[in-house]
């Protein structure tokens, strides 16, 4: 219990003993620490720019700051790959996400497939495929699973992640759709439009920990209430603006 006491003048009782040498090493390796505890933090956050006009300056922006900042990853139309694959160099500290059947999932898998495909040679990392929402809506999962292991084939070596649009399905076919993707071992699972922190936790414990879990924030208080659900990632539109604003109170020690 003492360790836990504070003096008067507001200093930590097991502080007291030290030599001003001491505390001022204390004190740095407080802010190390922060800033290490930080960066694991904005590794785990991805920022997309999915606009069919986004410009190629904006594009390589983008990465630029991914780099600096040590996001997770970037995540682009299929038509940019190419040249986000230039911009971010030889070794690029985050990944390259591309995204397919953007934003209803309403093509054949077929086309899918060959889409996915396309990205992986192209030079993605994981490739992002929205789901046919209309086959799990109608009950349909024997399609949807099908589909699920058409794309894992046709991803490798990458890594594949299903999105599941939350404004179209309800708790209990987010459930069923979550409980197939993990069972054909999809890598992640992306969640939009979720609209509210219950089909986080409903998405999370129908994974059953077979699959990672994405979920879209907006705002710093929704990717800390995304991360206290257990997401292993964060996709925000304003990573850039926010994670930089976080480095910055880390690096000054705030």
């Amino acid at each position: 219990m003492q360790n836990n006491q504070t003096s008067a003048e507001g200093t930590p009782a097991a502080q007291q003993g030290m030599t001003g040498e001491e505390l001022a090493q204390f004190e740095q390796f407080k802010k190390i620490k922060l800033l290490e505890q930080t960066r694991a933090r904005i590794s785990k956050v991805e920022c997309d720019n999915l606009s069919p006009i986004a410009s190629r300056a904006e594009l390589k922006n983008l990465c630029r700051e991914a780099e600096r900042l040590g996001l997770g990853a970037i995540v682009v139309l299929p038509v940019f790959v190419k040249p986000c694959v230039a911009y971010l160099g030889s070794d690029p500290k985050c990944s390259l996400v591309s995204v397919v059947s953007y934003p209803h999932g309403s093509d054949t898998t077929q086309s899918k497939a060959v889409a996915v495909k396309r990205a992986v040679k192209d030079g993605v990392d994981e490739v992002e495929v929205y789901a046919p929402v209309s086959a799990i809506k109608e009950g349909n999962l024997v399609y949807f699973k099908r589909e699920c292991k058409k794309l894992l084939r046709a991803a490798k070596p990458r890594a594949l992640r299903i999105v599941l649009d939350c404004s179209y399905l309800d708790e209990k076919e987010l459930i069923r759709a979550c409980n197939c993707i993990a069972d054909c071992g999809v890598n992640c699972v992306r969640l939009v439009n979720a609209g509210g922190l219950s089909a986080i936790a409903s998405a999370k414990t129908a994974l059953h920990g077979k699959s990672n879990l994405k979920a879209d924030a907006h705002t710093l208080a929704e990717m800390e209430e995304a991360e206290a659900l257990g997401v292993s990632f964060v996709n925000c539109n304003g990573a850039v603006e926010i994670c930089s604003r976080m480095l910055a109170q880390a690096q000054t020690g705030e």
